[in-house]
């Protein structure tokens, strides 16, 4: 009778070890799921990015010789929407979106990288002021409507943007009666699309009223496309499979 008491203990221990065992395994895995996918049901997500590539030739001082007299600059516009989850169940409202830690992660061969904010001014969307250029991060605080020119975004969702530019450091003179203003300007310059290539990428917070915020980071290549031959290039981005946002609070 002891023996079988014994026996009966022994597999009793054993079935509590498995179910613990099983229950740590579960844990593990439900914790690599979300490293893996990241939060699944946000109240806000990140429905598309818009790259926008261009260049320009920027003239600050008139020169007696030359019409034309520019430095090149290679702008990449980024464009994030951000929109409201249709499918989640609970009422929620946007604080703020953070943009920060900023890194390029891929030098250009030529130039000097620098992000600026939108300026507001209908005839000069982006001012090269240092009022204006972004250093550490950017927060756009929730509104009513979105006004970018104040850093504001609608707190039901909208669109935010920001300017990524290469200042060459090349320059192009010429007496053309006309200069476009396009990616073709490189070309002039002597500058490849080789010579330009970067990689940037930032942390992007989603910050809600309730104090709850969901942060994801995102990598691009810059530019968009062969400018050099396009002149400009669009690139929209829906499959946002691998930018993975995780819950902070």
């Amino acid at each position: 009778m002891n023996d079988k008491l014994k026996l009966n203990k022994f597999i009793l221990r054993g079935a509590y070890a498995i179910i613990i065992v099983l229950i740590i395994a579960v844990i593990a895995l439900l914790i690599l799921k979300y490293q893996v996918e990241g939060e699944q049901n946000m109240p806000f997500k990140l429905s598309s990015i818009i790259l926008i590539s261009n260049a320009e030739g920027y003239q600050e001082k008139e020169n007696k010789d030359y019409r034309w007299d520019v430095e090149i600059y290679q702008n990449n516009d980024i464009y994030l929407n951000i929109e409201k989850n249709k499918n989640y169940g609970k009422t929620e409202v946007i604080k703020s979106i953070i943009i920060d830690n900023i890194q390029l992660n891929k030098q250009p061969y030529i130039g000097e990288i620098e992000i600026y904010r939108p300026s507001g001014e209908d005839s000069q969307p982006y001012n090269y002021k240092e009022e204006y250029k972004i250093i550490d991060k950017i927060e756009f605080n929730g509104d009513m409507e979105s006004d970018i020119k104040n850093l504001k975004i609608s707190n039901q969702g909208s669109t935010i943007v920001f300017r990524v530019i290469n200042k060459t450091g090349k320059k192009y003179t010429s007496n053309e009666d006309e200069l476009q203003h396009n990616g073709k300007l490189l070309n002039k310059a002597g500058i490849s699309l080789e010579d330009i290539k970067a990689k940037i990428s930032f942390d992007l917070t989603i910050k809600l009223e309730s104090e709850v915020s969901f942060k994801a980071n995102v990598e691009l290549d810059l530019p968009a496309g062969d400018i050099t031959k396009e002149g400009s290039s669009n690139l929209e981005i829906t499959d946002m499979s691998k930018i993975i946002f995780k819950r902070e609070q």
